[in-house]
């Protein structure tokens, strides 16, 4: 007896421990990959943009600086302010410091979706009054569900997500007895705790970087909020009062605390192209749509679709929600989760209903994309009723509830109706295809019908639900207890089913992050100093998308074969693929500068979009500040050299074998009324010049021992392959292509090789500016005419904001003798004219917040083509001076004649008065702490 006894007391002692312990033990399970091998996500979001930026943060945390400051994206950007990084979110220091990049993002995800759990367990417990069983049940479908578990790729996003239901866990207990009273107004120590929880939860989420996860929070704590104090009459103005109180004071607070990030994050917003919000067709975007109903809602199987728009959940969940929902009218608990899950799925259809067409030109609502990401707030709703619907059928089933009603209304109809919007639900997965026909679903989530094994896993699910049911339901009272239990082990093992598949489970090899490809390599190479540096390496623009095949695909394949599924296999060729072109954001784990870069938030700054429209298509704005979707062939050398684009990555794919001889198409030489000449002709011994040409060949000047020749190429192979045969052996020097005789239409070459005719060898050739440096998967070219990052210009001109860049694309405009400043004349110095210039720029100092420039010479505008931002200073000789916004984006100064000293520093104001305010909003919490400790030891 005393070792049963001290069994059961120990299982005693577990089961209070469960609530803790299971959410971390489930978390394990389902994402058991993560958890357990060495394996990583090399995905979309995750890989291009949370693995950068957490990698650039990490290492300024290591070296105990704040990154204010990015000089690796956009020609420099703001760091810190940009809220996605999450640098004051206090839950990723400590992940920063113990783990490298990517299993950092994968420890936070854990921590994260296990909070999600430990949250849900509260806020089931408090806001809506479940037993434990049933609150871990409604735990393990909103942390395990597919909406929170298919944002892991959003690391932000699932960190904000995080801490949804601790709202309704803080508030819960409160608003049940706020909304008991007769509408007394309540003393101020009542509503303190509700106010600090408020405030510290907005602070974290905010801090966390996905500001829109908070406005969704926000937005629906409120509803909430103000309906359970409400209940289903008329609202009582003391409550309503009261609940105001508190988001309005809790808001309040959040600002103070996340001031650090706020108002960074605010100056930069007035300075992005999201300024003034965004069209309604952007806000529109990604609205969760109706066709996708059916397997947005329930389990895939393996079967993806666009990450937005999974929300699923069992088929049993589902169900029970319905019955969880059922008796909205007389349970005061249960009626705000339903309001709020009614809004949440309108709202979330976005442009599929004509609520967001209004609500879209609203502030706050106006900033966001994506309204899908309601669903989030569903998924909860969903959750917490699905535990509220368990507990009623087990309550039935074990005999604790004396109603005699109980059997028909409270129970077997719901069931019964959500039995019939299930298969309904099942129905349309298939009924939906001819409206697929008519009404686009978009290229990102195309209609699919859903799968075999997909719908067998439903058709099982469904029958093993109603068996329970009716087994639950059909017993004699009190005779079934086991059946219930049995619908959770179905939901779960459903759950784990479904989820397989998910982005979280699509791991690859960490090599996908860590293997440094040999196009990074070359360019690190060529940015490696013997000593510090003091310059920053140049700048590239990578215009290759990731359609090529990477040269060691097959010893990938042999290597990874036994170790790696498809899946995973493809991932890593991807990812691989992706840093071989660096693309952004790629650029920041190396250090190496890039020319674009990648953001769906406050980035990139408004005056980057316009100046990016000097090498952009007409008509053609990029909006996250990609450029290689927009750009078709290199932009113009003029402005590239501008930018201080020294290097150049693009791919092979347009590149084309002919005779045995490759043909490097990536710059077609066109002579029209000029020449066109080769920038850097490699020392090769050849016989012949091939080129291609679909129009009429130009006539050919090569250089070679110090005397010219002209050469009249003949065609070769028809239709285009033409070439030009020189008199002996010789090693050309210099290379021209003439106009054509006449003016001829389409007079050039689309690519041109020298060619040895002795053994077939071959060297295909750039056009000035570009000269061939590496040539592998793809090929890097360098810019031998890229101005350095700052240089000196002897005239200058002055054109009010929106006119500056205009003012730059008049032909007679040279960027590496004038600037267009921006401002009157008046703010600065006239050109001195066209005086002759022969200064002189040398970077002698550049770190991410600090750059020292040395200046000799005749003096003139000192040019940095570093983005122009609120914060920058600068001192000349120690002596403050203006810093002008030059050439639409970039940072100019005055210096005259002689040699001097020019030194930049980031100073944002709006982090220096955020710290501040900050350090006060934590003085002002701890003391509302204090004040609830003082009061809980008080006798009543």
């Amino acid at each position: 007896m005393n070792r049963v006894g001290t069994r059961a007391d120990g299982l005693a002692r577990l089961w209070r421990l469960a609530p803790v312990l299971l959410p971390v033990a489930l978390t394990a399970l389902f994402f058991h990959r993560l958890t357990f091998t060495n394996l990583i996500l090399a995905r979309g979001d995750t890989f291009l943009y949370f693995y950068p930026y957490w990698q650039a943060a990490a290492d300024a945390l290591r070296a105990g600086r704040i990154p204010l400051w990015n000089p690796d994206i956009f020609m420099g950007a703001p760091f810190l302010a940009n809220s996605q990084a999450g640098f004051f979110y206090p839950l990723n220091w400590p992940v920063w410091l113990l783990w490298r990049t990517p299993y950092a993002v994968s420890a936070a995800i854990l921590l994260h979706v296990t909070i999600a759990g430990w949250g849900t367990y509260l806020a089931a417990r408090r806001a809506l009054g479940l037993e434990r069983t049933a609150a871990l049940f409604a735990a393990a479908l909103f942390a395990l569900g597919g909406y929170l578990t298919s944002q892991v790729e959003h690391v932000n996003q699932l960190q904000g997500l995080a801490w949804l239901p601790w709202y309704f866990a803080a508030l819960g207990s409160w608003a049940r007895e706020a909304g008991r009273e007769a509408g007394e107004p309540g003393r101020a120590q009542e509503l303190l705790l509700p106010i600090l929880a408020v405030g510290a939860l907005l602070a974290l989420q905010l801090l966390a970087g996905h500001t829109q996860t908070a406005f969704i929070s926000g937005v629906s704590v409120a509803i909430w909020l103000v309906a359970n104090l409400s209940g289903l009459g008329r609202p009582d103005r003391s409550r309503v009062a009261r609940a105001a109180v508190v988001l309005a004071a809790g808001a309040a607070l959040a600002a103070a605390l996340a001031a650090v990030q706020l108002l960074p994050t605010l100056e930069l917003t007035r300075l992005s192209s999201r300024q003034g919000g965004l069209p309604l067709d952007e806000v529109l975007s990604f609205s969760w749509h109706p066709l996708h109903l059916t397997r947005a809602l329930l389990p895939a199987y393996g079967q993806e679709l666009f990450s937005e728009y999974v929300a699923f959940l069992p088929l049993t969940a589902l169900a029970l929600a319905v019955a969880g929902a059922w008796p909205w009218r007389r349970e005061r608990a249960v009626w705000p989760w339903l309001l709020l899950l009614i809004v949440a799925l309108v709202l979330a259809f976005g442009r599929f209903t004509p609520v967001y067409y209004l609500l879209g030109r609203l502030p706050g609502f106006d900033l966001f994309r994506v309204p899908a990401r309601w669903l989030a707030v569903a998924a909860l709703a969903v959750a917490l009723l699905a535990g509220y619907g368990w507990q009623r059928v087990r309550r039935f089933a074990t005999g604790e509830t004396c109603q005699v009603s109980e059997d028909l209304t409270g129970l077997k109809r719901p069931l019964l109706v959500a039995g019939i919007g299930l298969a309904l639900l099942i129905g349309w997965g298939f009924a939906a295809a001819p409206l697929a026909l008519v009404i686009p679903t978009g290229a990102e989530a195309p209609f699919a019908f859903p799968a075999g094994r997909t719908l067998l896993g439903w058709l099982i699910e469904f029958v093993l639900l109603g068996l329970l049911l009716w087994v639950a339901l059909s017993a004699p009272r009190g005779r079934a207890t086991r059946a219930p239990f049995d619908l959770l082990a179905l939901a779960l093992a459903v759950l784990w089913l479904g989820s397989r598949g998910l982005p979280y489970d699509r791991l690859t090899t960490p090599e996908a992050f860590f293997d440094l490809r040999p196009p990074v390599a070359r360019l690190l190479a060529r940015a490696a100093c013997d000593a510090p540096c003091a310059a920053p390496p140049d700048r590239f623009l990578s215009l290759s998308d990731i359609f090529f095949d990477p040269g060691d695909g097959a010893e990938i394949d042999a290597i990874y074969a036994d170790q790696l599924d498809a899946a995973a296999l493809y991932d890593y060729l991807i990812a691989i693929k992706h840093k071989e072109v660096l693309s952004p954001n790629l650029s920041m784990v190396y250090g190496l500068p890039a020319v674009d870069g990648f953001d769906g938030g406050v980035l990139p700054l408004r005056e980057y979009g316009r100046l990016m429209g000097l090498i952009l298509p007409e008509g053609t704005a990029t909006t996250d500040g990609r450029l290689r979707e927009y750009l078709p062939a290199a932009p113009d050398a003029r402005w590239l050299s501008l930018f201080n684009g020294r290097y150049l990555i693009t791919d092979k794919v347009g590149d084309e074998w002919r005779e045995g001889v490759f043909f490097d198409r990536q710059h077609p030489f066109r002579a029209g009324e000029g020449s066109a000449t080769v920038a850097d002709v490699p020392p090769f011994e050849a016989t012949e010049l091939w080129l291609l040409s679909e129009g009429t060949p130009p006539p050919i000047e090569i250089a070679v021992g110090g005397q010219t020749r002209r050469l009249a190429p003949a065609l070769l192979a028809a239709p285009d392959l033409y070439r030009a045969t020189f008199p002996e052996l010789a090693t050309v020097e210099a290379i021209r292509l003439l106009p054509c005789d006449g003016g001829a239409t389409g007079c050039g070459a689309s690519a041109l090789t020298l060619v040895d005719s002795r053994d077939g060898a071959f060297q295909p050739l750039a056009p000035a500016p570009y000269r061939l440096i590496h040539s592998g998967d793809v090929k890097i070219y360098e810019n031998l005419d890229a101005q350095p990052r700052a240089f000196l210009v002897a005239e200058w001109q002055w054109q009010p904001d929106a006119a500056a860049v205009e003012a730059m694309r008049a032909a007679e405009f040279d960027p590496r003798l004038s600037a267009v400043l921006v401002g009157d004349e008046v703010d600065g110095p006239a050109a001195p004219g066209a005086a002759a210039n022969g200064g002189a720029v040398e970077i002698v100092g550049y770190t991410p917040e600090h750059v020292t420039l040395r200046v000799t010479g005749d003096g003139g505008l000192v040019v940095l083509t570093d983005a122009f931002y609120p914060g920058w200073v600068a001192t000349l000789d120690g002596a403050p001076v203006v810093i002008y916004q030059a050439d639409g984006l970039f940072r100019g100064v005055f210096a005259p004649a002689g040699e001097h000293e020019i030194e930049f520093h980031f100073r944002p104001r709006g982090v220096r008065v955020g710290a501040a305010l900050s350090l006060g909003g934590l003085a002002v919490a701890a003391v509302g702490v204090a004040l609830l400790a003082v009061r809980r030891r008080s006798p009543s």
